[in-house]
C-alpha cells in the first residue's frame, strides 16, 4: 500500500505515469505544422489589431511625399515621426482638450479648509 503522503514513489499496481510536457490543446498532441499555423494565425490578428488604414486628401499626400523626400525614410516611418512631433508640439494644449474639468463651485468642496477639516 502506497502512503497517501508520498508524492515521489511510482505505484506498481495501479500507476500510469503522466506524459511529459504540455498537456495537449484538443484530444490530440499538434503537429509542427498544425502549431506553425496556429502561430501565424495569432501573429496576424495581433498586427491587425496595430494597423491602422486611412485616406489621405492630396494636399496631405504632397505632404508626406516631402516628409519622405526631406527625411529619407519610408512611409511609415514619416508618418510615425510626424504623428510624434505633433503631439509633442502639442503637448500642454491636448491635456486640456481630453481632460473634463470641474466647475469652481465643485473643485472647492473637495479640497480642505485651513483648519484641516473639509468644508460643508
Amino acid at each position: 500500500m502506497k502512503d497517501p503522503c508520498d508524492h515521489y514513489t511510482f505505484d506498481l499496481i495501479g500507476g500510469v505515469r503522466k506524459k511529459p510536457g504540455r498537456k495537449p490543446l484538443g484530444e490530440r498532441a499538434m503537429t509542427v505544422a498544425e502549431r506553425k499555423r496556429r502561430s501565424r494565425e495569432l501573429r496576424r490578428s495581433r498586427l491587425q489589431e496595430l494597423s491602422v488604414t486611412v485616406e489621405l486628401s492630396r494636399d496631405a499626400q504632397k505632404s508626406l511625399d516631402k516628409m519622405i523626400e526631406w527625411w529619407g525614410v519610408s512611409k511609415k516611418e514619416a508618418i510615425n515621426r510626424a504623428l510624434m512631433i505633433a503631439c509633442q508640439s502639442q503637448t500642454g494644449r491636448t491635456a486640456q482638450l481630453f481632460e473634463f474639468e470641474l466647475p469652481p463651485e465643485s473643485r472647492r468642496r473637495g479640497k480642505k479648509a485651513a483648519g484641516g477639516k473639509p468644508e460643508a
